[in-house]
């Protein structure tokens, strides 16, 4: 019976799995229906009393159920944000879900966006000198003619990841994992990519000089366009 409460319960959920605080007031209200209906059994109820007893004690919850549900569809609207041209130094981002953002010509100086998921956003002709972007999910990411100055980038998401017209000269990518991501027109200039790997990157006219690929493991696609491009792949390994 305690399994099939608990499939009653996640059914109630389901619409809601999305949201990152879902699952925790799933548990609690399991947990909650679990002590009512060894409650009912102790007062003399059978199984099927007690299971039938204690889904109908749900509506109870009802109202935390209804404001958890616009809880959600307030997160619903606000995962499209746009906060193009604010000045947003020292912002706190950490662990937000921003997906389709559009950063835009702003001043984000020092920003944290640690734990962050911001899938298919863009960062156009925006200050990011000195943000931290550690643990981000960049899926589809596009920075463009932004400045990159100092920033951290560590153990990060890059799928898809497209970098135009940056400067990205002597910024530290060791041990990351590239998919599919783009580097065109940007200056990478003495960057460092020891220990990484990557899969069917692209260099489009970007500059490559002193760039560090120690210890690196690449496909061949990417290997031949980097000796094309005369870096030196002298210890990588390829895929």
């Amino acid at each position: 019976m305690i399994e099939k409460l608990n499939a009653h319960v996640h059914s109630i959920f389901a619409p809601y799995q999305n949201a990152k605080t879902a699952k925790e007031l799933e548990e609690e209200l399991l947990q909650n229906l679990i002590e009512k209906y060894n409650d009912y059994k102790q007062k003399g109820s059978s199984e099927q009393e007690a299971y039938r007893l204690t889904v109908d004690s749900i509506g109870e919850v009802s109202e935390l159920l209804e404001a958890f549900n616009l809880q959600y569809s307030e997160l619903e609207q606000a995962i499209n944000m746009d906060y193009s041209r604010q000045r947003l130094l020292d912002s706190d981002f950490r662990s937000v879900s921003v997906h389709d953002g559009k950063f835009n010509s702003c001043d984000l100086t020092r920003s944290d966006f640690s734990h962050s998921d911001l899938t298919n956003s863009t960062f156009k002709s925006s200050n990011l000198n000195n943000c931290i972007f550690e643990n981000v999910n960049l899926t589809s990411t596009l920075f463009k003619s932004s400045n990159l100055k100092g920033v951290t980038f560590k153990n990060s998401i890059y799928n898809k990841t497209h970098f135009k017209s940056c400067n990205l000269a002597g910024l530290i990518f060791d041990g990351e994992t590239f998919n599919q991501t783009i580097f065109e027109g940007s200056t990478l200039k003495k960057a460092s990519f020891r220990d990484a790997t990557l899969k069917n990157v692209q260099f489009r006219t970007s500059d490559l000089k002193k760039i560090n690929f120690e210890g690196a493991t690449m496909d061949k696609l990417t290997y031949n366009f980097l000796i094309g491009a005369k870096v030196d792949l002298s210890n990588v390994t390829i895929l």
